[in-house]
């Protein structure tokens, strides 16, 4: 993953890479991770290749495809205005990485446990003496 897209801190990858800019395809030495992992050629317009990269591209793209397939993530970026797709991207990562930790809930279980965390520790702090 690029150091660009990291995001507040949180230790989480999304494997969504740069700018969102750069366009890779058949003449700048190789396909996207995208399309790496699906196995074919990468055409200069691919949507995928500006936000997965040729090396750990295809590693994140991997739960993506699993979870949404490949084809409805390609529709949906296809349809998100240009300079709104990367966050598109890193969210879409973000879920289907949750998705596959937790097929039910995904990130909403990750919401809740955080939720349950806070409320631990306000109990916690209520309980403790003023000095």
């Amino acid at each position: 993953m690029s150091a660009s897209t990291s995001r507040g801190g949180g230790g989480s990858s999304s494997g969504a890479s740069g700018s969102g800019t750069k366009s890779r395809g058949s003449g700048s030495g190789g396909p996207c991770g995208a399309c790496k992992f699906l196995r074919r050629k990468c055409a200069p317009g691919c949507v995928f290749a500006p936000y997965f990269d040729p090396d750990q591209g295809a590693t994140y793209f991997a739960s993506v495809h699993k979870v949404f397939g490949a084809s409805n993530v390609g529709k949906l970026l296809s349809k998100i205005p240009v300079h709104k797709r990367l966050d598109a991207v890193i969210t879409i990562c973000y879920e289907a990485q949750a998705r596959m930790r937790d097929p039910v809930y995904g990130c909403v279980g990750q919401i809740f446990t955080l939720q349950q965390q806070v409320l631990f520790i306000s109990n916690l702090q209520l309980r403790l003496p003023v000095i």
